[in-house]
C-alpha cells in the first residue's frame, strides 16, 4: 500500500520525469538474451490508463470549461468530442551533447513551451566529485531522436453544460503512437499534463500563455456511447422526481407537461 502511495504521489507531482525514467527502465528491462535485436525496441513509449486506478479521483479529471493554472504540471484526465484534426509533423524530442572538457555525455530535452527550442545547461552536469564547470559542449552525431507529432482540439460535450453556457475547448497535442488515433466527431479520453505554451511574438503586443494538454493515452469512446450523455445530477434528480410521485404517476405526468408547455408558449418555467 506504501509503494502504491508513493508512486501515486510521483505521478501527480512529477509526470514528465517519472515517464522518462519508466521508458529508460522498460528499454533496459529485457535482457539481450532473452530479446533478439532484431525485434528490440529503440524508444518506449509508456502510457498511463488511470481508469479504475487511484490516481482516478475528480480533481483530476475536471470540465475542460473548469480547467485552471491550479491543474498545471499535473496528470489529469479529460473529456470531449475532437472538433479539429492537424496533420501529422515531425519534431525533435532529444539531442545528446558531450562536455569538452569531461567528455561527459549527457541528453538534452526541448521545450513544447517554448517553441521547442533546446536550452543547453550553463555548466557541465557530470555528478563527478571533483565537478566539472565547463560551458563547452558538442553535439553528438545522430543523437537526434524525432517523433511524429499531431495537434487536435477537443470541446466538451454541450449536453453537460447548463443552457446558454458556451463549450470550451482544449488544444492537444498527440506524439508517437498516439497520432492518427482519433478523427474529427470522435468522443474521447484523454490523460496527459496541462502545460501553456507562449504565443508568437509580435512587436509592441504582450506575449501570452496558451493553454494546451500533452497527450500520454487517448480512448475513443464512441463505441461506448449510447444515445445522450446525462449528467449524473440529472439522473438523480430524475429519479427523486418520481419517487415522490410514485404513488401518483399521472399527477406527475402533468407536472412535466405543465412545465413544457409554459417553457414552449410562454417563455418561462415555474
Amino acid at each position: 500500500a506504501s509503494i502504491v502511495a508513493f508512486l501515486e504521489h510521483l505521478f501527480l507531482s512529477s509526470q514528465s520525469e517519472v515517464l522518462r525514467i519508466l521508458r529508460k527502465g522498460e528499454a533496459l528491462g529485457n535482457p539481450d538474451e532473452l530479446r533478439p535485436a532484431a525485434v528490440q525496441k529503440g524508444f518506449v513509449h509508456v502510457r498511463v490508463n488511470v481508469c479504475g486506478s487511484p490516481l482516478e479521483f475528480p480533481e483530476s479529471s475536471p470540465s475542460i470549461g473548469k480547467v485552471r493554472v491550479k491543474h498545471r504540471g499535473i496528470l489529469l484526465t479529460l473529456k470531449g468530442t475532437v472538433i479539429r484534426s492537424g496533420g501529422v509533423k515531425m519534431i525533435e524530442g532529444e539531442r545528446e551533447y558531450q562536455c569538452r572538457k569531461c567528455n561527459h555525455r549527457f541528453p538534452c530535452y526541448p521545450e513544447l513551451e517554448a517553441g521547442n527550442r533546446i536550452t543547453l545547461p550553463a555548466s557541465c552536469p557530470s555528478m563527478r566529485s571533483k565537478g566539472c564547470q565547463s560551458a563547452s559542449f558538442q553535439l553528438i552525431g545522430d543523437s537526434i531522436t524525432c517523433h511524429d507529432y499531431q495537434e487536435i482540439k477537443i470541446q466538451e460535450s454541450v449536453q453537460l453544460l447548463d443552457v446558454g453556457s458556451i463549450p470550451r475547448s482544449m488544444p492537444v497535442i498527440l506524439m508517437d503512437d498516439l497520432v492518427d488515433l482519433v478523427k474529427a466527431g470522435d468522443d474521447v479520453i484523454v490523460t496527459g499534463i496541462l502545460s501553456a505554451k507562449w504565443s508568437s511574438d509580435v512587436k509592441d503586443v504582450r506575449c501570452n500563455l496558451d493553454p494546451m494538454f500533452i497527450a500520454n493515452y487517448v480512448r475513443r469512446t464512441n463505441e461506448l456511447k449510447s444515445g445522450i450523455d446525462i449528467p449524473e445530477e440529472i439522473i438523480k434528480d430524475f429519479e427523486l422526481f418520481w419517487a415522490e410521485n410514485r404513488a401518483t404517476p399521472l399527477e406527475g405526468r402533468n407536472k412535466i407537461l405543465k412545465g413544457i408547455c409554459l417553457l414552449r408558449f410562454l417563455g418561462y418555467s415555474r
